[in-house]
Formats: C-alpha cells, structure tokens, sequence
C-alpha cells in the first residue's frame, strides 16, 4: 500500500473502535471499563451519530414490550440523557420531552462516559483502510489533522454502521435485500406497519435498501394539536387542497413532492411523523425521505444530502401552512449529515433472520436484545412502510451475529450485525445498537486480556459478566 504521505505515527491499545455512534460508544465504554487500553475513532468532532448529530430521537428498544429494562450502559446513558435534559429547557416549561434522548446532551452524557471510563477519544480522524496478515487485522490506516496515523490494535470493532472495517479487511457482507427476503416477509402473515396492501410486492429484487432522511427540529409547536396527525393517511382533501392547488405550491414536483394519479397526499414520507423535543414546544420532524440510495457509495451519498436537505425547508412549509399546531411554528435546526437506515452488513458466523425476531426465538449464545417492530421503510418509495409487530415481548440476538467467519480478531455491533434484511429493520434501532456495542466492547476486552479470537471467549463467562455490569438477559 502506498500514500503520498509517509505514515509517521503508530498508537497501540487493546481495543481500537471505528466509528463514534451509540453503538461504537458503547462499545468502546464497556472494554474501557474492563480494564483495555481503548481507543474511539470518529470522523466527526462529536458523539452520538444519529442520536447526536442526526438528531433523531427518541432511543428505541430501551425496554422489553412489557416495560422492563433491558439495562446495562442504554439504561446509564438514557437516565442520564433524561436527567440532564431540564439544561435544554426553560425553568417554567412543563410540556411534554422526548423521553429519552435530547440530542445536545446525548452527545455530553457519551463524552463524559468515555471520558471518566479511560478512554482515549480520537476525534476528527477518518479509517482509511485495513492491514491484515493471516486471518488477523494487524493495523489500521487512519487520517487526521497531522496526517497518517497506524493504529494497532489485539481486537478491533467495526461500529462504523457501513461495514467499512469488515469489507476494508476482506470480510464477506451483504448489500441490502437478499434474493426472496420479501417473499419470506410476507409469509409471516404480518401487518403493514403504516399501510395495508396485500398486492404489495417487489418480487425478486436484491440489493434494495431503505430510503435516507435528513431529521430537523422546529419550534413554536403545540404538538397537542399536530401528533393527531402522525401516520394518518393524508389526501388533498385532509387539508383542504386539490391537485390543482397543490400543484402551485413551489416545490410541488421536486423529490418527494411529485403527484401521481392518487388521491393521496404527495409528501416524501406519505405522511406526517413528528415527536416531542428537547422542551415542550419543541418538535423533532422525521418527514424527509429519499430513495435509490446507496449510503455506502459516494457518488450516492453526495446525492442523496443533496435532494434530503433541499426537503427540509420544503417541508417546514408545508407544516407551516396546512398542518395544525404548526401555525406559529420556525425552524430551529437540522442534522449535519444524511440519516442512513441500512447499507452492508456481516454475513457473521450466525444470521439474525426475519423469522427468528418476529417469533422471539432463543439462542444459547444470546447477549442483546430488542424489541422493535419490523419496520423496512419502502425501499422503491412506493409505500409507507412494510412490516408489523413482534410476537413475544423481546427478541434476541445471538453473540454469533457480532462475529466473523474468517477474521479471527474482529468483532461487529450495531448497524451492521449479521442479520437479514428483514430483521435488520428491527435491530437498526439505536437502543439494540448500544447493546451489541456493549456485549462486543466486553467480548474483545475479554478475548485481548486472555490472548484468544474473540469466537473462543467462553460465552456464559461473557454473559456473567455482561449481567454483572447491569445488562438483563
């Protein structure tokens, strides 16, 4: 491999993190507190990625469909996030908050985390590729405000949501949809999420992943009035408008906005989805949707921030001018970077299937869990969403989704954990990430301290230990 550069610097720990995301985070907070030298490597200046950055609220898939925590560092990090909120708020404001994540403090809770825990935060540096040797990653190239930097690492994590360690290093992913994935989904005799229609169907298309967003958050909101709305079925008629007279709005045709034949309302999303903020009169918007994009191609991602953020004052028009609660309403902020759902992911020693999280089945190797819906937001853009409820209470994810078939010091968690299309629509959900961030963080301190692949780390001492620091299982 050459640069134009020399590579200068080396830094050695236990434990090296690609990606500063809930799930890295967590993962990089629980080998730190198991004693590794640890490092966190995050292109961006802050923590959190979608939660912080994306702004996208609130957590998901905190407890059980009963109630009950599912504990360990999600329950630390959403207390805490929950705690600190009244420093976003004015003394006086009584209104309703999202219920767990408040995006400016997620970020602080996470940095005060590793930060108390040892952990050596490298912010602002890029992964550029992988060096391996026999079925090991022997280093990582990195790039930084004073150049190249070596980072070598006893095990590595890919947090990075992409798989861009996994596929830098050789190891085998998937890229959105496999072959019959949908015709499986159907045969589950699930619900449509958002919308029901049985003659819904992309036969055997592969590669389809879904849509990006761009979140943003506006003020001067009474969301008594516009949560009635949320997943409504939206015609002209809703709000009082033709086609006609849509059609004169300025953005009418741009993407997202484009009429069909329907009576339905032309809106990126199809619908209207708002949540409570950081203070009463506070609204977090997930209305933004563009698909075609492949969030791990560059060319695709330049184009999709391009069309996502030119939806976002759209759409505050919109809100503004039909939507009630909205009539007084101004925009605050929105995310600084592309909101992705799904791009490529382990094909790991174990594949979490669509069936298995819809029927909650068991594995003797689990250490996370999940509650989430099957939530695959139409990748041809069609619909609203497709998917239903879980059967039982949680589903499980088992240790075997987090590793390798090959590489024999790696470990995965979060976005990209090996699992199907259709149950990766469930375990995107950031409260799920930050638990597989957890359960690897602890699995690679353990395979670093004890000089074995993390597939050797004997799983009930790992469970032990991940019960021990307040994860139920």
């Amino acid at each position: 491999m050459k640069f134009s550069r020399e590579i200068e610097r080396t830094a050695r720990y236990d434990i090296a993190v690609v990606g500063g995301g809930v799930a890295g985070c967590a993962a990089a907070l629980a080998a730190a507190r198991c004693g590794a030298k640890t490092a966190l490597i995050e292109r961006d200046g802050v923590l959190g990625g979608t939660a912080g950055v994306g702004l996208v609220t609130p957590i998901s898939s905190v407890n059980d469909r009963r109630g009950r925590p599912f504990g360990g560092i999600l329950k630390e990090f959403c207390g805490e996030v929950v705690r600190l909120s009244e420093y976003c708020r004015p003394p006086d404001d009584k209104g309703p908050l999202s219920k767990t994540s408040v995006p400016h403090i997620a970020k602080y809770v996470l940095l005060k985390l590793l930060d108390d825990a040892g952990a050596d935060i490298r912010f602002h540096t890029v992964f550029i590729d992988a060096l391996t040797e026999k079925n090991m990653i022997s280093g990582i190239v990195c790039h930084d405000k004073s150049g190249l930097i070596l980072i070598k690492a006893d095990q590595y994590i890919d947090a990075s949501g992409d798989a861009d360690l996994t596929v830098a290093a050789g190891e085998e992913t998937v890229l959105g949809s496999e072959p019959g994935v949908y015709e499986s989904l159907y045969q589950t005799g699930l619900d449509k999420v958002h919308e029901s229609d049985s003659s819904y169907s992309v036969g055997e298309a592969v590669g389809l992943m879904q849509p990006c967003s761009v979140f943003f958050t506006m003020g001067g909101v009474d969301m008594s009035k516009a949560q009635f709305y949320n997943n409504k079925p939206l015609t002209y008629e809703t709000f009082g408008l033709t086609r006609e007279s849509y059609a004169e709005l300025f953005y009418a045709g741009e993407c997202g906005f484009e009429q069909d034949d329907s009576d339905r309302l032309p809106l990126p999303q199809g619908r209207v989805l708002v949540f409570n903020g950081s203070r009463g009169d506070h609204a977090v918007i997930n209305m933004s949707r563009v698909v075609g994009i492949d969030g791990s191609n560059a060319e695709d991602i330049s184009r999709g921030e391009l069309l996502g953020q030119k939806q976002v004052l759209h759409l505050v028009d919109f809100l503004r001018r039909f939507v009630p609660g909205f009539e007084n309403s101004y925009l605050i902020e929105s995310s600084t970077s592309l909101g992705i759902r799904e791009t490529r992911r382990l094909v790991g020693r174990s594949v979490l299937t669509g069936r298995q999280v819809i029927d909650g089945v068991s594995f003797p190797d689990t250490v996370a869990h999940g509650n989430y819906i099957i939530d695959i937001h139409d990748p041809t853009g069609k619909h609203k969403a497709i998917g239903g409820h879980i059967k039982g209470d949680y589903y499980e994810i088992p240790y075997g989704a987090l590793l390798p078939k090959t590489l024999n010091n790696l470990l995965v968690c979060g976005r990209c954990i090996s699992a199907d299309h259709v149950a990766h629509s469930a375990t995107r959900i950031q409260g799920s990430c930050m638990l597989t961030g957890q359960a690897s963080g602890t699995a690679a301190a353990m395979a670093a301290k004890g000089g074995i692949a993390p597939a050797e780390v004997n799983v009930s001492a790992l469970c032990e230990r991940l019960i021990a620091d307040g994860v139920n299982l």
